[in-house]
């Protein structure tokens, strides 16, 4: 894997996303993301604090929202 500098400089020069200059290790991390993200999504729905109900929903929703549909969409 190149230094960030230099895969930065092939999306230039190539008018290339990253993701796509790399797509096998593209598609590697975002599957590991989904992972990550629905694992903490559960975690967070197993909690039993009753303070803070309010501030759970709403990071189980930007969970659903940002990070597992973007991971699944690219696989």
């Amino acid at each position: 894997m190149p230094p960030l500098r230099t895969a930065l400089a092939f999306q230039a020069a190539l008018d290339t996303p990253l993701s796509e200059l790399y797509a096998g290790t593209y598609e590697s991390i975002a599957k590991q993301v989904a992972a990550r993200g629905q694992s903490l999504a559960v975690k967070i729905q197993t909690r039993s604090v009753k303070r803070g109900q309010s501030l759970i929903a709403y990071k189980l929703q930007w969970l659903a929202e940002h990070c597992i549909p973007q991971a699944l969409r690219k696989n």
